[in-house]
């Protein structure tokens, strides 16, 4: 069984200095000076601006528009068009509507602007760390991880409540619960059950409905029910309702081939194909399909594998919280190692391609068994 090591005191100090020093800056501009060239790039007051991440989605967000519409507008029309509609209606809310300004959220290393936001209300990582500090206190919660993504400014940190506690019915499931600490730029300070799972010291973050929470200002009222919110998970020991029958229907659900695609993709863009094979045993599924003659192509997400979901669910967080063991010629980015963590979590949340199956009592179909075929 093995556990990860909590954070010494220097180097929470000395990773808290880098993400307060990779942090975003906010400038107001008018809304009437923002002319989008592409999904990529914006002129402001007539300087050409590379957009990262989110920055496009978040800007017609600013606007009123859902995104569904403008990939509509795409569709019927093209491209261009879409974008000169997207203008002429920013030019429009700039003059007639409320909004005459908005908040652009600039990486101060990556040159670029990685959000939009109405709020000019942000919160510092300086002062999320403050907020962090208050929440560790008394609560025998440990620091594990720091990251920071000095391409957005975004931070995240995993406490952990050093009392294991085990999965009923699973051999070699026991965990450790706590919290992730997210502060991301024009969203908030995000709340999250983060857990470690013994057996290898993988991380999972989970944003399960009734355990996440979202603060988005520092009004009075707002940390009131923050606090408020940290209370009620210490009283469960921050082990979040029903994460044993999550981990359990995970466990026992075949994950489909399409399922088995994505983790492999996920595990490939941070540690490159060899390992994604390896974890995810693809190359091995689709051989075993293709010697059957069988063609998936087109129904993947009905196609079922080898590995069950929480198999994939801890090939990610393994590629995330232990990749000094994969062998790996450098060792991933804190940026790389928490999207890892969030999109495990994401994955162990969501609804699985095969969840809806029945198990059969029949184990399989048996010819002498089928009346209607014997009826002639």
């Amino acid at each position: 069984m093995s556990r990860s090591e909590t954070l010494s005191p220097s180097l929470i100090a000395t990773k808290q200095e880098e993400a307060i020093n990779a942090q975003t800056l906010n400038k107001r501009v008018n809304l009437a000076s923002i002319e989008i060239l592409d999904e990529n790039h914006v002129l402001i007051n007539g300087t050409k601006i590379k957009m990262f991440g989110n920055a496009f989605g978040d800007l017609i967000k600013v606007l009123g528009l859902p995104k569904s519409f403008t990939q509509e507008l795409e569709n019927l029309f093209n491209r261009r068009s879409k974008l000169a509609f997207i203008n002429r209606l920013s030019q429009a809310v700039a003059t007639l509507g409320k909004t005459k300004s908005v908040n652009a959220i600039v990486s101060p290393q990556s040159k670029t602007i990685v959000g939009f936001t109405q709020s000019s209300n942000l919160i510092s990582n300086e002062t999320f760390f403050e907020l962090a500090d208050k929440i560790t206190e008394g609560q025998g919660l440990d620091v594990t991880n720091i990251y920071n993504d000095p391409s957005n400014g975004k931070a995240i940190m995993n406490l952990r409540f050093d009392n294991p506690s085990n999965i009923k019915g699973l051999t070699n499931e026991a965990f450790t619960p706590g919290l992730t600490l997210s502060n991301i730029p024009g969203t908030g300070i995000q709340v999250s059950p983060f857990m470690q799972r013994l057996w290898c010291a993988n991380g999972c973050s989970t944003s399960m409905v009734k355990e996440s929470y979202q603060l988005e200002d520092l009004s009075s009222d707002g940390m009131n029910k923050f606090f408020n919110h940290i209370k009620s998970l210490r009283e469960n020991n921050f082990i979040p309702a029903g994460y044993g029958d999550m981990v359990r229907g995970a466990s026992a659900t075949p994950a489909s081939i399409r399922e088995v695609d994505r983790a492999y993709n996920i595990i490939k863009s941070a540690a490159g194909e060899s390992v994604a094979d390896k974890l995810t045993q693809r190359t091995r599924n689709y051989n075993a399909y293709s010697e059957k003659g069988i063609d998936f192509q087109g129904k993947k997400q009905y196609a079922e594998s080898n590995q069950s979901v929480w198999s994939l669910v801890n090939a990610i967080t393994y590629t995330g919280s232990n990749s000094d063991n994969l062998g790996l010629e450098a060792g991933l980015e804190d940026d790389t190692k928490g999207e890892l963590q969030v999109t495990a979590g994401n994955i162990l949340t969501s609804n699985y391609d095969l969840k809806a199956r029945v198990d059969s009592p029949f184990g399989g179909l048996n010819l002498d068994n089928q009346i209607g075929l014997l009826m002639n």
